[in-house]
């Protein structure tokens, strides 16, 4: 989520320019109410004041397609933290938008997690730096993939197993995460396909 926004705020402002890019226009307050379905063009309208409030975008009064948007939201989302270790908590907020085109990477939808841990230094993947995850909900064997396990998240070799699925770290320090049949399946949130490196 783009700082200081809702996560409605943020999608309308990401729905506002992905119209404007393709269209070479933006979108008027219907379109907008009609995109995300709202009863009420009213609604489009109080979201849009508020980027507008928020610095976002500015209008012109009595234009109807005079939205001009300030301060892009184009990038590659940070949603927090990911372990490449011992699993922990992930963070669904935004900490901040990476300058980077995501089609830089290819197509479809990107995110990027911070590493915590030295569980993947083999593969040269050190605490503190930014992997770049294509979103997607499955991984092929052996990819470096974005797993969430229960309500954590962790980053490790994808290796399936007739008896389940080993997600393998890249240090022999380092045990694999081992699912089973009778465990709680685990849910690929995408698969890496970038690395930013810490300062």
């Amino acid at each position: 989520m783009t700082r200081g926004l809702t996560q409605r705020q943020a999608q309308v402002l990401e729905f506002i320019e992905e119209f404007t890019s393709s269209q070479g226009y933006p979108p008027t307050v219907r379109e907008v109410a009609s995109h995300f379905g709202f009863r009420s063009p009213r609604a489009a309208h109080d979201h849009m004041k508020a980027l507008e409030k928020k610095g976002y975008m500015r209008s012109r009064a009595g234009r109807p397609r005079a939205l001009e948007v300030l301060h892009s939201r184009r990038g590659i989302p940070v949603l927090g933290r990911i372990a490449a270790g011992q699993p922990i908590l992930a963070v669904e907020d935004a900490e901040e938008v990476l300058g980077l085109e995501p089609g830089f990477f290819g197509s479809g939808r990107f995110f990027a997690l911070r590493v915590r841990g030295d569980s993947m230094v083999g593969d040269h993947i050190a605490e503190g730096d930014l992997v770049i995850i294509r979103a997607q909900e499955d991984a092929r064997a052996g990819e470096v993939a974005a797993v969430l396990l229960g309500d954590e998240v962790t980053l490790k070799h994808f290796v399936p197993h007739a008896q389940g699925l080993e997600l393998r770290a890249a240090n022999p320090a380092v045990k694999s995460i081992m699912v089973g049949p009778e465990d709680d399946p685990p849910r690929v949130l995408g698969v890496m396909v970038g690395l930013v490196r810490k300062n």
